[in-house]
């Protein structure tokens, strides 16, 4: 899983409202989550700043983590 689900449930939004918010398609977002499909770096920084992360936070988005990680 990437460390984008856990910010994102973190902060209670659903990936519709992550997708409203940054205005990539929700099933894009599903996938990156998957890891399905890699980010564009635009939509890297759509999603940091709709998530209110910058830096090596913003980076550290998109690792993978294991659940047992958590």
């Amino acid at each position: 899983m990437l460390r984008l689900r856990e910010e994102r449930q973190k902060r209670g939004l659903s990936q519709t409202k992550l997708s409203a918010l940054t205005g990539i398609a929700s099933s894009d977002i599903s996938a990156i989550e998957n890891r399905w499909k890699r980010p564009f770096p635009g939509w890297k920084k759509r999603i940091s700043k709709a998530l209110n992360m910058s830096g090596p936070d913003a980076e550290r988005l998109f690792e993978e983590v294991a659940e047992n990680d958590r």
